[in-house]
């Protein structure tokens, strides 16, 4: 099972990324905009066009500099979000297979 930080400002996206990841057997731990960073996670899942979901990125990087990122957008990423170092980036709107697809990578 995976710790899966989920970084989403989209309430409706962020229930389906929870659902999604908790069906996959994996927790999900949602970082809402003024919380806590956990220590150490195995995978950060996030928008890069939310200023709350790039602080997430860059405080978690300083936690667990090896931390895997996944972007999710509908627009590229912002150049202060590439200095974060994302792995993947799925495209919005993106299916459920493409999720899981991501999440198994």
């Amino acid at each position: 099972m995976a710790s899966i930080l989920v970084s989403e400002a989209d309430p409706d996206v962020r229930r389906l990324l929870v659902l999604v990841i908790e069906r996959l057997g994996h927790e999900a731990i949602v970082l809402d905009r003024d919380g806590e960073v956990p220590p150490c996670a195995d995978l950060l899942l996030l928008e890069p066009s939310s200023t709350a979901c790039i602080d997430h990125a860059r405080r978690a990087r300083r936690r667990c500099p090896e931390l895997p990122i996944v972007a999710m957008s509908a627009l590229p990423p912002e150049a202060a979000f590439l200095r974060c170092g994302p792995l993947e980036y799925l495209e919005k709107p993106f299916t459920i297979d493409g999720l899981v697809a991501t999440l198994n990578r």
